[in-house]
Protein backbone atom coordinates (compact mmCIF):
# COMPACT_ATOMS: atom_id res chain seq x y z
CA UNK A 1 0.00 0.00 0.00
CA UNK A 2 2.82 2.56 0.91
CA UNK A 3 4.66 1.91 -2.39
CA UNK A 4 2.20 3.11 -4.76
CA UNK A 5 2.19 6.86 -2.77
CA UNK A 6 5.86 6.93 -2.54
CA UNK A 7 5.96 5.99 -6.50
CA UNK A 8 3.92 8.89 -6.99
CA UNK A 9 5.87 11.53 -4.92
CA UNK A 10 9.08 9.86 -6.63
CA UNK A 11 7.38 10.91 -10.28
CA UNK A 12 6.42 14.18 -8.98
CA UNK A 13 9.65 15.43 -7.67
CA UNK A 14 11.21 14.70 -10.99
CA UNK A 15 8.98 16.17 -13.04
CA UNK A 16 8.35 19.35 -10.35
CA UNK A 17 10.73 22.35 -12.08
CA UNK A 18 12.31 22.94 -8.27
CA UNK A 19 12.36 20.09 -7.21
CA UNK A 20 13.61 18.45 -3.67
CA UNK A 21 17.10 17.64 -3.73
CA UNK A 22 17.79 13.83 -3.34
CA UNK A 23 20.40 14.51 -0.16
CA UNK A 24 21.02 17.13 1.92
CA UNK A 25 24.00 19.11 0.61
CA UNK A 26 26.97 19.03 3.27
CA UNK A 27 27.79 22.06 4.75
CA UNK A 28 30.79 24.34 3.28
CA UNK A 29 34.39 23.51 4.87
CA UNK A 30 36.06 27.16 4.79
CA UNK A 31 39.95 26.47 5.21
CA UNK A 32 41.60 29.58 5.50
CA UNK A 33 40.81 32.98 6.59
CA UNK A 34 40.96 35.15 3.22
CA UNK A 35 37.93 32.79 2.16
CA UNK A 36 36.10 33.91 4.80
CA UNK A 37 35.72 37.38 3.85
CA UNK A 38 34.49 36.61 0.08
CA UNK A 39 32.47 33.69 0.88
CA UNK A 40 30.69 35.70 4.04
CA UNK A 41 28.75 37.86 0.98
CA UNK A 42 26.29 34.92 0.89
CA UNK A 43 24.42 33.82 3.76
CA UNK A 44 24.98 30.40 4.33
CA UNK A 45 26.06 28.18 7.28
CA UNK A 46 29.78 27.23 6.75
CA UNK A 47 32.15 24.86 8.54
CA UNK A 48 35.47 26.10 9.48
CA UNK A 49 38.23 24.17 11.08
CA UNK A 50 40.67 25.05 13.96
CA UNK A 51 43.51 27.70 12.70
CA UNK A 52 40.50 29.94 10.97
CA UNK A 53 38.54 29.24 14.42
CA UNK A 54 41.70 30.55 16.45
CA UNK A 55 42.40 33.49 14.06
CA UNK A 56 38.69 33.98 14.87
CA UNK A 57 38.83 34.28 18.45
CA UNK A 58 41.37 36.39 18.32
CA UNK A 59 40.23 38.73 16.35
CA UNK A 60 37.33 38.95 18.84
CA UNK A 61 33.94 36.72 16.80
CA UNK A 62 31.45 35.96 18.85
CA UNK A 63 31.50 31.57 19.80
CA UNK A 64 28.34 30.04 20.94
CA UNK A 65 28.76 26.97 23.11
CA UNK A 66 26.20 24.49 22.16
CA UNK A 67 26.97 21.95 24.67
CA UNK A 68 24.29 20.93 26.91
CA UNK A 69 24.60 22.33 30.69
CA UNK A 70 26.39 20.00 32.50
CA UNK A 71 29.26 19.82 29.83
CA UNK A 72 29.64 24.22 30.48
CA UNK A 73 30.15 23.04 34.08
CA UNK A 74 33.66 21.65 32.68
CA UNK A 75 34.53 24.45 30.97
CA UNK A 76 34.01 26.59 27.65
CA UNK A 77 36.27 28.35 25.12
CA UNK A 78 36.94 31.90 26.34
CA UNK A 79 34.26 34.32 26.19
CA UNK A 80 31.59 32.08 24.51
CA UNK A 81 28.08 32.15 25.57
CA UNK A 82 25.67 30.01 25.69
CA UNK A 83 21.75 29.51 26.94
CA UNK A 84 19.70 25.99 26.52
CA UNK A 85 17.00 28.39 26.03
CA UNK A 86 16.64 29.27 21.97
CA UNK A 87 14.88 32.26 22.19
CA UNK A 88 17.10 33.84 25.02
CA UNK A 89 20.16 32.51 22.80
CA UNK A 90 19.22 34.34 19.83
CA UNK A 91 18.52 37.25 22.09
CA UNK A 92 21.67 37.56 22.99
CA UNK A 93 23.46 36.78 19.94
CA UNK A 94 21.73 39.80 18.17
CA UNK A 95 22.43 42.01 20.92
CA UNK A 96 25.92 41.21 20.50
CA UNK A 97 26.26 41.22 16.85
CA UNK A 98 23.04 41.61 14.64
CA UNK A 99 21.78 39.18 12.63
CA UNK A 100 24.19 39.50 9.76
CA UNK A 101 27.99 39.45 11.65
CA UNK A 102 29.70 36.43 11.18
CA UNK A 103 29.76 34.22 14.84
CA UNK A 104 31.05 30.10 15.11
CA UNK A 105 28.98 27.90 16.51
CA UNK A 106 30.71 24.94 18.77
CA UNK A 107 30.04 21.80 20.33
CA UNK A 108 31.95 18.83 21.99
CA UNK A 109 33.83 17.55 18.97
CA UNK A 110 33.81 16.02 15.40
CA UNK A 111 30.70 13.57 16.14
CA UNK A 112 28.55 16.32 17.80
CA UNK A 113 25.46 17.39 16.06
CA UNK A 114 24.55 20.09 18.41
CA UNK A 115 26.56 22.96 16.92
CA UNK A 116 24.88 22.27 13.42
CA UNK A 117 21.05 21.68 14.77
CA UNK A 118 21.78 25.07 16.56
CA UNK A 119 23.39 26.47 13.46
CA UNK A 120 19.94 25.98 11.47
CA UNK A 121 17.67 27.08 14.13
CA UNK A 122 19.51 30.12 14.57
CA UNK A 123 19.08 29.97 10.85
CA UNK A 124 15.51 29.85 11.19
CA UNK A 125 15.32 32.70 13.65
CA UNK A 126 17.21 35.29 10.29
CA UNK A 127 20.99 34.72 11.71
CA UNK A 128 23.05 34.60 8.51
CA UNK A 129 26.72 33.89 8.25
CA UNK A 130 26.60 31.37 11.10
CA UNK A 131 30.63 29.19 11.42
CA UNK A 132 29.85 25.73 12.88
CA UNK A 133 33.31 24.88 14.46
CA UNK A 134 33.78 21.31 13.29
CA UNK A 135 36.35 20.14 15.95
CA UNK A 136 34.73 21.99 19.29
CA UNK A 137 35.78 21.85 22.50
CA UNK A 138 38.05 18.66 22.39
CA UNK A 139 40.18 19.84 19.28
CA UNK A 140 40.76 23.16 21.11
CA UNK A 141 41.34 22.01 24.37
CA UNK A 142 44.04 19.35 22.70
CA UNK A 143 45.27 22.23 21.58
CA UNK A 144 45.91 23.96 24.65
CA UNK A 145 43.80 27.27 23.64
CA UNK A 146 42.39 29.61 26.33
CA UNK A 147 39.65 27.96 27.86
CA UNK A 148 37.65 29.21 31.08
Amino acid sequence: MITIPVFIGIIINIIKPESLPWAAEPILLIKNQKDLSVILSEPEIREIGLSVAFNLHNDGTLFVDAREEEYIKEGFITGAIYDDDIEGLAAKIDSLVGLDRPFVIYCSDDDCGSSEDLAYNLQDWGFTNILVFKGGWKMWTESGYQVQ
